[in-house]
């Protein structure tokens, strides 16, 4: 089944999602701060929002997204954050745009989504790096401080009042209640501990969030483009139709182990090389489970809708959860090493054809 119809844009839904645009690029600063300082491996919104306004829209949102957040970024944090806001999270998309309106392939989109956001992370890397030198990480954590600080006392009162709340529900009346001020010495305790685990976890969860920001990026493009009946069965391949090469499964699988050994060696950089690895084949791992169990879901009959809240379920879930997460990474190695098409099981097929073969020349 082929989707190939044209179709004109109309100026509302132009203007609604330039609006939409202006509204998310503004908030955008401020979202990645607190999902940086969260270690949430998802930080690049912009890009994937860009996709879906692409989609429905045209490109007046997309430049509407970007110079929203660059000048939010700006006036919230300066100019070399901005940059590096833009760079990792929303430049990276552009060429998948292009791919996805000139219905390419769709694993060749995938693969460019991929690449290009690992190239931003890597060129916003670079200006952290020039624009604050090696103590970038002391000196993010010091912003945080600072916005933290500047906020007043109103501000935090709610949460102070529902922090309050449940250390009365769980230690009873008796306990002494905290205080804005107490809060406050808490909260700097935590951005202590906070950079000294930046510099081995940070890396790791920025670049598994490239990754998986490529993978969000293609796939919602793409598939906005096919419910718009703007897409090919090239050019979009839903997530039951992904499987992990098998030698790409090897290589991580390698690589993971590499890391492990770097780690149990003494090596002076093993554990944030390990961490880093293992974010980041963990994500991949993970998705390939996902994959499978949409897969599984479909060959039993369920619903689009019902896989698509399970598997976004899942996802937060994994996202929130660092322990269901690895849960879930470990399933996927096994669906990547036993499932359908499993590294293993291709193996194994190989192995048979040949002997098949061999079997076929000497009759």
């Amino acid at each position: 089944m082929e989707f190939n119809q044209e179709r004109a844009i109309s100026p509302g839904r132009i203007a609604g999602d330039t609006v939409l645009a202006l509204i998310v690029g503004a908030l955008l600063p401020v979202v990645a701060v607190f999902q940086i300082s969260l270690l949430v491996p998802v930080m690049m919104l912009g890009g994937i929002l860009a996709s879906r306004l692409k989609a429905r829209a045209g490109w007046i949102p997309v430049g509407a997204l970007f110079a929203a957040t660059l000048a939010s970024g700006m006036w919230l944090m300066g100019i070399q954050v901005a940059l590096i806001v833009v760079t990792a999270s929303q430049l990276p998309a552009v060429p998948v745009l292009l791919q996805t309106q000139r219905k390419a392939p769709f694993f060749s989109q995938l693969k460019t989504a991929v690449i290009a956001y690992a190239g931003g992370l890597l060129v916003a890397m670079l200006i952290a790096y020039a624009s604050f030198g090696s103590g970038m990480v002391a000196q993010f954590v010091n912003l945080l401080r600072a916005e933290y600080d500047r906020m007043p006392d109103a501000t935090l009162q709610p949460l102070v009042e529902w922090v309050n709340s449940m250390l009365a529900v769980g230690a009873g009346r008796g306990i002494e209640m905290m205080t804005v001020d107490a809060f406050r010495a808490q909260l700097n305790g935590v951005l202590d501990l906070m950079q000294q685990a930046y510099a081995q976890t940070l890396p790791g969860a920025l670049l598994s969030g490239a990754l998986l920001s490529g993978m969000l990026t293609a796939l919602w493009g793409s598939w906005t483009m096919a419910r718009l009946g703007m897409a090919t069965n090239e050019s979009f391949v839903g997530m039951s139709g992904w499987f992990l090469p098998p030698q790409m499964t090897v290589g991580m699988l390698a690589l993971w182990l590499v890391g492990l050994i770097l780690m149990n060696t003494g090596y002076t950089s093993g554990t944030t090389v390990y961490l880093t690895i293992s974010q980041s084949v963990g994500a991949v791992f993970a998705v390939q489970f996902l994959c499978a169990l949409d897969r599984r879901m479909l060959r039993g009959g369920r619903w689009l809708s019902g896989r698509r809240v399970m598997i976004v379920l899942l996802s937060i879930a994994a996202l929130i959860f660092r322990g269901f997460g690895s849960f879930l990474c470990y399933i996927g190695v096994a669906s990547a090493l036993f499932g359908s098409r499993g590294a293993v099981r291709q193996w194994v097929q190989k192995r048979q054809d040949e002997d098949s073969d061999r079997d076929d020349f000497d009759e």
